[in-house]
């Protein structure tokens, strides 16, 4: 654990204290004017009261903690930022703590960690478990492992009772039933005769000659009585 002294236990404490009474501070006319938000940012006007800290206006930031334990982390020990192995040199492992910054991969994020453990430094966010052993071992022994599981199947390898009787029940099973359900006879199909279609062709030739033989009989009248009219005029 990280050791302390009792001076910085109790300004600890006291600024616990003072951030608690701490009010919330607000920009210049940040309630009247919509555009402006509602954080504190420092005034810079030449005729600015707040920043001339003139009576009944609002305050000003001024809830600062004690200058020894100012910008401390929580623990005690003053925060660093790191994002290379040489950012670590120089570093007491009584007064300094160490964050990681969030953009380094973990391949150089491991090299930083063995580096700070062996510095015996206090990690903030560390957040991978260091592996002992290299990957490719671990493979290389779980393969070892199964094939020393799985021996290699022979073809001349006998059957046991307990295998052969397994595969004689599904034929045990189709030849019960084939038994229950006896052989039924098939119906064969009655042919029916074709019935034979009637002549209708030979009506209708019939009917053709009869009209032929009517229009070669019978003269056309018409013709006679008009010459003969003719003949009675001219006499």
């Amino acid at each position: 654990m990280i050791k302390m002294t009792s001076t910085i236990i109790d300004l600890l404490k006291k600024r616990e204290q003072i951030k608690k009474k701490k009010p919330h501070f607000i920009r210049t006319d940040a309630g009247t004017v919509k555009r402006l938000q509602k954080k504190w940012k420092r005034p810079r006007g030449r005729d600015n009261k707040i920043r001339r800290r003139l009576k009944g206006r609002l305050a000003s930031p001024s809830y600062s903690s004690p200058k020894k334990v100012k910008g401390r982390h929580p623990n005690g020990l003053i925060e660093i930022l790191i994002s290379n192995l040489n950012d670590l040199d120089n570093l007491d492992s009584t007064e300094h703590t160490i964050r990681i910054r969030g953009t380094i991969g973990n391949k150089k994020k491991r090299t930083i960690i063995k580096k700070a453990k062996k510095l015996k430094l206090h990690i903030l966010n560390p957040g991978i478990k260091l592996k002992t052993k290299p990957v490719k071992e671990k493979k290389e022994k779980k393969k070892e492992t199964e094939t020393q599981k799985k021996p290699e199947k022979t073809k001349e390898q006998k059957t046991t009772p307990e295998q052969s009787e397994k595969q004689d029940k599904p034929a045990k099973k189709e030849q019960e039933q084939a038994k229950e359900k006896p052989e039924q006879p098939t119906k064969e199909k009655k042919e029916k005769p074709k019935k034979e279609k009637k002549q209708t062709t030979v009506k209708k030739t019939v009917k053709k000659d009869t009209k032929q033989t009517a229009t070669k009989a019978t003269p056309k009248p018409l013709k006679a009585k008009k010459t003969a009219d003719k003949s009675s005029k001219n006499k």
